[in-house]
């Protein structure tokens, strides 16, 4: 039993790591999805959408409710868009938040935690 119990205390919480690994995908997913709606809506309007709605994003969580999502600072030069992890998923403080900028010149910046100009912990690897 014992044998059993140091495998498990060794084995479960890179498990643990792993799934807030594979979790990420979800917010990854859900800000394309969203960036390739704002790019059809900023086609047929004068500015991006200001509200998830507009786009035809039911609710507030991602698609697989792992990520409360939130659309900021949306104009007609760009918008940021943030993931928020929920549940089990806020154990992951490697990538406490993800998020996808659209600057003025069109440039996409995908960038973790409070930074608004990098991914240092690499949350956005694929």
């Amino acid at each position: 039993m014992a044998i059993i119990g140091t495998l498990m205390s060794i084995a479960l919480p890179q498990l643990e790591l792993q799934w807030q690994k594979t979790r990420r995908q979800d917010a990854q997913n859900s800000l394309l999805q969203l960036h390739l709606r704002q790019l059809q809506w900023r086609g047929l309007h004068a500015q991006y959408a200001s509200t998830l709605s507009e786009l035809n994003w039911t609710g507030t969580h991602s698609t697989s409710k792992h990520y409360i999502l939130n659309l900021q600072s949306s104009d007609a030069q760009g918008y940021i868009l943030h993931a928020t992890p929920v549940g089990m998923q806020s154990r992951d403080t490697n990538c406490s938040s993800m998020s996808l900028r659209i600057s003025e010149n069109a440039k996409v910046l995908t960038t973790s935690n409070a930074s608004l100009l990098s991914d240092a912990e690499g949350c956005w690897k694929w």
